[in-house]
This record gives C-alpha cells, sequence and structure tokens, in this order.
C-alpha cells in the first residue's frame, strides 16, 4: 500500500473540463502499453521503490497532466469532454507484483537490421504470459477498468532487473506524446527531492491546434460501391455530426469495446484493394471504398445494419 504522501502530490489538481476533438474521439477505446525493462547496475535496495514511482506519477499528473486523472464525458452540446474534478479523481491503479522467474528467462535476442550494430534484447511478452503464472497484465481503458494509466512494477526472482508496465488510455496520448510524458515522469521521479524542480520540456496541452484543424472537416459520403462478391448493396447511411456519444458509454449506450467490432489484418485489406482496383494507390479514394467494404462486411457477419458505421484509418496530424 502506498503511503499517503504519494497521494499529496493530487492536491494540486485543480478543476477543469477538457474538450475531446475529431482526433480524440477516433482513439476512444483503445489504449497504449508498454513493458520497460530497467537494470540495477549498483545493487540498491532501493531501486525502482513503487513509493517513489507512484510519487513520481502523480507529481507529473497534478503539475502537467490532469487529464490522466479526469473522466469522460458527453457535455449539454453533445461532445466529448474530459471532466477533472479534484473530489473525484479517476485514480491510476498503481501496484507491484512478483514473478517467481529470473528476468533473463524472458527476454529475447534478435539481429540488428544494420549489421554493424549490436544484436536487440527484447522482452518477450508473450513467453512471460505462458510461463511466469501472471496471466494477462490489465488494459487501460475508461469503460472497462475506470482507469486512465494502470502501472505495474514488476520484480523477478534476482534484484537485477525491474519491469515498467504502463498502459494508457489512447485519447490522451499518441506514440509521441506517450513517450513524452514518460520521460518526463522519470524526470520528476528523479527530482522528488527538490520542490522547486520543473520540467526541461513540458508538455504544451492545449489541444486546439489539432481540434481546431480537424472539427472544420466536411465528412465525405462514400460513393456507392456493390460488395466484392456481389452478394447485398450498400444502404444510405446518414454521417453523424460527433462521435461523442456513440463511443462514451451512456446509459442508454453500450461501451465502445463491448459493441459489434471487425478485424482486418493488413493481408486482408491489400486483398480488398487489389479487388477494387489493382492500379488504385493507397490515398483517400481508396479509405473511402475500404470503407464501404468495412460496412458490407459488418452488415454480412451481423445480419444487421448498424446504425452507425465507424471505420479508423492512421493519419499523422503533424505533416
Amino acid at each position: 500500500m502506498l503511503a499517503s504522501t504519494a497521494y499529496d502530490y493530487l492536491k494540486a489538481v485543480k478543476a477543469q473540463e477538457i474538450e475531446l476533438g475529431a482526433v480524440d474521439m477516433a482513439t476512444f477505446g483503445l489504449n497504449l502499453d508498454g513493458v520497460y525493462i530497467y537494470k540495477n547496475v549498483n545493487s540498491n535496495s532501493q531501486f525502482m521503490s513503487l513509493e517513489r514511482i507512484a510519487s513520481g506519477f502523480y507529481k507529473v499528473v497534478a503539475d502537467y497532466y490532469p487529464m490522466l486523472v479526469g473522466r469522460p464525458a458527453v457535455s449539454m452540446n453533445g461532445k466529448g469532454v474530459i471532466i477533472v474534478d479534484p473530489d473525484n479523481l479517476c485514480m491510476p491503479d498503481i501496484a507491484e507484483l512478483t514473478v517467481n522467474h529470473h528476468a533473463e528467462a524472458f527476454f529475447e535476442t534478435r539481429d540488428n537490421v544494420d549489421q554493424a550494430k549490436n544484436t536487440v534484447k527484447f522482452f518477450n511478452l508473450r513467453k512471460f504470459y505462458h510461463d511466469s503464472g501472471v496471466n494477462r497484465l490489465p488494459k487501460a481503458t475508461y469503460n472497462r477498468d475506470n482507469a486512465a494509466a494502470i502501472v505495474r512494477v514488476i520484480r523477478f526472482a534476482d534484484s537485477e532487473y525491474v519491469a515498467l508496465y504502463i498502459s494508457m488510455s489512447h485519447v490522451l496520448f499518441d506514440g509521441l506524446g506517450a513517450t513524452m510524458f514518460f520521460n518526463n515522469w522519470a524526470e520528476c521521479t528523479r527530482n522528488l527531492d527538490n520542490p522547486s524542480h520543473t520540467l526541461q520540456n513540458p508538455p504544451v496541452n492545449d489541444r486546439k491546434v489539432v481540434t481546431d484543424y480537424f472539427d472544420t472537416v466536411t465528412a465525405v459520403e462514400p460513393p456507392h460501391t456493390k460488395h466484392l462478391k456481389e452478394q447485398s448493396t450498400v444502404p444510405i447511411m446518414p454521417t453523424p455530426d460527433n462521435f461523442a456519444p456513440i463511443l462514451i458509454a451512456t446509459p442508454g449506450n453500450p461501451a465502445f469495446e463491448e459493441q459489434h467490432l471487425l478485424h482486418f489484418t493488413p493481408d486482408k485489406l491489400e486483398q480488398v484493394r487489389q479487388d477494387i482496383d489493382k492500379t488504385q494507390t493507397t490515398n483517400l479514394t481508396l479509405a473511402v471504398l475500404l470503407s464501404k467494404v468495412v460496412l458490407q462486411a459488418g452488415i454480412q457477419a451481423f445480419n444487421s445494419m448498424p446504425k452507425w458505421s465507424y471505420v479508423m484509418f492512421p493519419y499523422d496530424c503533424r505533416k
């Protein structure tokens, strides 16, 4: 159990409401996670202590990332928002567990693509689940675990290595943003003994730069296409004004991960592309056509037409 001093950092969290844009909502229900391995080179008995890791986490959240303790909701005007209420924080799930195996049992060495460089060592998570006795590490999704972030400090039979598992809601970060958060968390943890310390590269939390751009994009009505095997045609579907009421669970709406979902592998998508037009390159037109095919596949798989067809395609908004 954590000491009360770790939670004291959260007293600095201020009440606020952060509106989510189209890009934020596109990732609702998804998560970012990873396992990071640290070596105790100095044989320090306090290496990666749970108390210090949690304290650093709460401090960086309170000072720079209050969204991590907010709760998703649908505003009065139907927009998705994160509400940060100091009296009702969405607390991260931070704990530690011990595995009765040496850490090296889960390491895997692979050749580097650049032969001039050393081999690369990976932590084989699949082998970890199979051999360690840990069935599955939890995923951070607001609807399922009621937490925006889950942290596990994993200790092994030997004290030389400690693993740090982190899972966060994708609504909060993209990959680069998550990496920046991780580095800022580490910096805060290293400087806990210096109350006046501030981050060297603090995050920019103004989401309007991206939100204002993408929220002005008009949805494209996909052209009519026949099913690949001409077994069905596509009914006309309206385009929703926003996806917040669809993706954020409400009393009359199931959680995103509880709804019918279809997964298409890259190979299957390429096969679809070839069937549509062998000369077609990856562009907006292809995305529209694939959206239509996904809708048709959904109708065939579930024998009913969904109210909305929700299809995501990756897009780098920095370019």
